[in-house]
C-alpha cells in the first residue's frame, strides 16, 4: 500500500527540513518554502493524478497568509490542512477556518515531532 503524501508548507528553511524529516519515514513527503510554491506543487501533484492527504501550511508566509492559502487548498482537492502558528489566532478566524473546512487542525509553534506525527495521523484517520 503506497504511503500517504504530507505537503509541507514553510518559508523558515530549518522548520521545513525538521518536519520533512521527522515524516518522511512514515510518509511521501513534499516541500514548499512559500504560498505560492505550495499552490503550485499542489496544483501539479493534482493535474498527475496523485492525492496530498495532509497539508502542514505555516501561516505567516512571506508572501501570503496561510488562511488565504488553506481555503485555496479546500477549493483545489480534498486535502486535510493543519495550519502551524508561532502567533495564538483569534478563536474566532480559527472556528471560522474549520467551519469553512479550510483546516481541520492547527497547531502553536514551537512543535514536537512526536505532537506533529499525532497531528498529522489523526488528520488522515
Amino acid at each position: 500500500m503506497e504511503k500517504p503524501t504530507v505537503l509541507v508548507c514553510d518559508d523558515e528553511a530549518d522548520l521545513l527540513t525538521m518536519y520533512a524529516a521527522a515524516l518522511k519515514k512514515h510518509y511521501n513527503v513534499l516541500t514548499a518554502s512559500s504560498g505560492r510554491a505550495c499552490i503550485e506543487k499542489y496544483t501539479d501533484h493534482m493535474l498527475r493524478s496523485k492525492n496530498i492527504n495532509v497539508v502542514l501550511l505555516d501561516y505567516r508566509l512571506g508572501d501570503s497568509t496561510g488562511d488565504d492559502i488553506a481555503c485555496k487548498i479546500r477549493d483545489l482537492g480534498n486535502a486535510r490542512t493543519i495550519l502551524l502558528s508561532a502567533y495564538d489566532l483569534e478563536r474566532e478566524k480559527v472556528d471560522e477556518l474549520k467551519s469553512n473546512n479550510c483546516i481541520v487542525d492547527i497547531m502553536i509553534k514551537p512543535v514536537s515531532m512526536r505532537v506533529l506525527l499525532d497531528r498529522v495521523q489523526k488528520a488522515l484517520n
